[in-house]
């Protein structure tokens, strides 16, 4: 009897010890670094210097997508395309005709899908000639709004408000968050209720900005993306959900039918999180987090741009939904050393960051 007490308070002991030290470990190795450079990060930066037109200056540019030789993006609410080298193309839209709130690019038929106005999805060759023109009224009813779209698998995934209950019968209005599958001609397949992950703490704020579409690389399983305003809680919940990932598959982390909603895009390598705001920058920071070298960088003001020193990265984006590189856009004083062609003409430098794996 006596034997099997010992036995018994050993394990016990044994796990208790275990857990204290895996704690330990834990809190040891994950520092959070409030300064940090782009090679912490990156194998390669590449710069591209964009061309002015004779008709078109590119003075911002966002949602920046490559396929192939080719390089688009969005700047005044007009999608542009420019090579590799950054040499223009053509304009694809017109503003006269439409203000592009987003698009995709569907390599298979070599186009482009683009949403704007109020229900109106456009295709374009990669040439800029519109090929067809639909609405989706039908299929996109006044309760629903679309907020964010993106493509894999050759399906066309959003992110999609739907308002459910009829507050002009008195009932009380509900949000319900989605993302939802559409075949390359739009046609609706299926829809998933976006659900924030169990982080087994209170008051967590995932989900108050609007969310993206992101793929986790390896599983191709889809999720869903929204920074926190304040990331105070950011290095311990990714730190959990990590450890989450061990046990558990990522579908499964939200439960049931829906699809979780992180506060991390999820890399091969680096996780990582970022917001931006014009109007108060005491509120941006960078996050990234090294699964493999369990180290992380919380910085305020951007990542140090060590490549061609141009200062601090302040915005960030993905320009594909499984997050294996980045990008970010310089112009004018920043480029002054590096490239004052450029920023003599105040010309626009993309830069494409490539993720260590």
């Amino acid at each position: 009897m006596k034997r099997t007490f010992a036995y018994l308070l050993l394990i016990v002991l044994l796990v208790c010890g275990k857990q204290a030290y895996n704690l330990l470990v834990s809190k040891e190795v994950v520092r959070s670094n409030h300064t940090g450079a782009l090679s912490d990060i990156a194998d390669e930066v590449v710069a591209i210097p964009l061309q002015d037109s004779e008709k078109y200056s590119i003075k911002e540019a966002k949602y920046i997508r490559q396929e192939g030789n080719n390089l688009f993006l969005i700047s005044n609410e007009t999608l542009y395309r420019f090579n590799r080298k950054g040499e223009f193309i053509c304009r694809v839209t017109h503003p006269d005709d439409i203000r592009v709130a987003g698009y995709v690019v569907n390599p298979a038929n070599q186009q482009l899908i683009v949403l704007g106005n109020t229900d109106d999805i456009f295709y374009y060759s990669f040439n800029g000639d519109l090929l067809t023109r639909k609405k989706l009224k039908c299929d996109l009813p006044e309760n629903r709004h679309m907020l964010s779209i993106s493509m894999h698998n050759n399906r066309i995934l959003t992110t999609e408000e739907y308002i459910q209950g009829d507050t002009a019968a008195g009932q009380t209005a509900t949000i319900e968050k989605q993302i939802v599958e559409y075949d390359s001609s739009f046609h609706k397949l299926q829809s998933h209720t976006i659900r924030p992950v169990d982080l087994e703490r209170s008051a967590c704020p995932i989900g108050c900005l609007t969310p993206e579409v992101a793929v986790e690389p390896g599983s191709g399983t889809v999720y869903a993306y929204a920074p926190y305003c304040q990331p105070g809680n950011l290095l311990r919940d990714t730190v959990y959900i990590k450890q989450k990932r061990q046990s558990q598959a990522l579908k499964d982390l939200a439960g049931g039918n829906a699809l979780p909603l992180l506060p991390i895009r999820m890399g091969s390598r680096f996780w990582v999180s970022t917001y931006y705001d014009t109007e108060d920058d005491s509120r941006n920071y960078t996050f990234c987090y090294d699964t493999q070298k369990e180290r992380c960088w919380q910085v305020k003001d951007g990542l140090k741009d060590n490549f061609y020193q141009t200062g601090k990265v302040r915005r960030m984006y993905p320009i594909d939904p499984y997050c294996h590189s980045y990008c970010f856009s310089k112009s004018g004083e920043e480029l002054k050393n590096t490239f004052p062609l450029q920023a003599q003409e105040e010309n626009l430098v993309l830069f494409i960051v490539k993720l260590k794996v």
